[in-house]
């Protein structure tokens, strides 16, 4: 069967179908993109927070004695973050339960770790 020459390719129409629907699953990929992005850089900055709260927990597990509240800025990273701590005394005098609270001061979600020190008399 012989196609005449008029008849060859694509229509306009069908061209125009066709970009208008790789461009919408292009878009979709950009966005699902910009997303994963922004997910990491979270993640990097959640995980440096949550680092210097375990830092500090040990620091304070490793001291003698009854620990204090403190409130201090570090820099971890290269990053700046604001250290507060927080002492509460527990049914059990041997025991205190040591709150400590990781702020990112460039913005972003706190850390909070919360443990259990034995004070030896």
């Amino acid at each position: 069967m012989r196609v005449p020459a008029d008849q060859k390719g694509f229509t306009l129409i069908e061209m125009l179908v066709a970009l208008s629907v790789f461009s919408i699953a292009a878009l979709a990929l950009l966005r699902i993109d910009a997303y994963a992005v922004g997910t990491a850089a979270n993640l990097t900055e959640n995980g440096m927070a949550r680092l210097v709260a375990r830092n500090e927990a040990a620091l304070v597990a490793s001291e003698p004695g009854r620990p204090e509240d403190t409130s201090r800025t570090l820099v971890n990273g290269g990053q700046q973050f604001a250290v507060l701590t927080n002492v509460a005394n527990t049914a059990d005098p041997r025991f205190v339960t040591v709150t400590i609270t990781v702020r990112p001061l460039a913005g972003g979600p706190s850390q909070r770790l919360v443990t259990v020190k034995r004070i030896d008399a």
